[in-house]
């Protein structure tokens, strides 16, 4: 806590439900590690407050009101007083980046922490939109954890975040691991890719060799994290951990992998075969169709132009007002909302 700024600071990206959420749990359960669930307050307070050098107590007040207006972070075990006191100190120069460190730093774990070495974040929206992530943490390693994006398919299929279009989440796949797969190329001291079969296959070397590029040690207690699951799950609807987090509650184990094989339709693997493309051997994995026909890259546009189009709009978020923007993006994908409300699910 003396020296904030110094910390180094990782980020755990990916697309949602390739295991990222698993992963993190495995850090939270590092004694010197700290890493908050999820809440993008790095992207979203970036365009506001990330070239700020100078404070006013008044200014911290605002930034601080602007962290707990987020819905994700009302639900994180902070130490809000501590918080206050602490952001205070950094009245005048002072950076972005460390505010947002001391903010991590008063995440109360469920997990026992010793001397922090090091912070984290774990946000699937920050896998398509890293340059901006790197625009506020220069210096930030990043854990790109990627899964066979036919099982991605099926498990997105069972939330409700996402619309369960299959051209739209085989291209939003193929966005995040072709914008990624670029900038590892160019800042590959910066960039460790993981795929979530290898992790849940071999957990102690794959983490193991996540802990050497973080330079941090290993510690048996991230392989244990799920016996401490209840606790660290304390200020979340036990109707969001049954839908979204049941497995974290239990032993890592691989019978997810390949589940894709027995649950989608030929139509649906033609379908994120030929959306995908290249970028399925790019990123380790075979497409079963390399041939898909004219009708299935016809049939496949809607969700691509779609997926572009949400993209774009992000960007254009950024121009906004922070509350508004907030309000916006917090809301929720416009065809997810409009697909449960007409499948009955709201």
């Amino acid at each position: 806590m003396k020296n904030p700024e110094t910390l180094p600071f990782f980020f755990i990206i990916g697309r949602p439900r390739s295991g990222t959420y698993l992963l993190r749990n495995m850090f939270d359960a590092h004694p010197n590690v700290i890493i908050p669930t999820e809440g993008p307050v790095i992207a979203n307070l970036y365009p506001k407050y990330g070239k700020k050098s100078f404070w006013t107590e008044k200014d911290i007040t605002r930034f601080l009101a602007d962290v707990i207006r987020h819905k994700d972070v009302q639900k994180w075990p902070l130490n809000k007083a501590g918080l206050e006191k602490s952001l205070l100190q950094c009245t005048g120069k002072c950076t972005f980046q460390t505010l947002i460190k001391k903010v991590y730093l008063h995440f109360n774990s469920a997990f026992a922490k010793e001397d922090i070495l090091l912070l984290g974040d774990k946000n699937p929206v920050y896998s398509t939109n890293t340059n901006k992530i790197l625009k506020a943490f220069p210096d930030a390693r990043f854990i790109h954890l990627t899964r066979d994006y036919r099982d991605n398919l099926v498990s997105i299929r069972k939330v409700d975040f996402e619309a369960p279009y299959t051209p739209l989440i085989a291209y939003r796949w193929k966005h995040s691991a072709k914008l990624l797969l670029s900038l590892k190329e160019k800042q590959p001291g910066q960039f460790y890719t993981l795929r979530y079969e290898d992790l849940v296959r071999e957990p102690e070397n794959s983490l193991q060799e996540v802990c050497q590029f973080l330079q941090i040690p290993f510690k048996d207690s991230m392989l244990t994290f799920y016996e401490k699951q209840p606790a660290a799950f304390a200020k979340h609807p036990d109707k969001e951990v049954k839908k979204y987090h049941q497995s974290l509650t239990s032993p890592v184990n691989t019978k997810k992998i390949g589940v894709w094989k027995n649950s989608l339709p030929e139509k649906d693997i033609k379908t994120a075969d030929a959306v995908v493309g290249k970028f399925a051997e790019l990123s380790d994995y075979e497409r079963k169709y390399r041939q898909t026909g004219f009708k299935t890259k016809i049939a496949s546009l809607p969700g691509i132009v779609y997926g572009k189009a949400s993209y774009l709009f992000a960007d254009f978020l950024d121009i906004l007002p922070f509350r508004l923007r907030l309000r916006i993006k917090e809301a929720g994908s416009v065809m997810a909302i409009l697909y449960n409300k007409l499948a009955g699910k709201t």
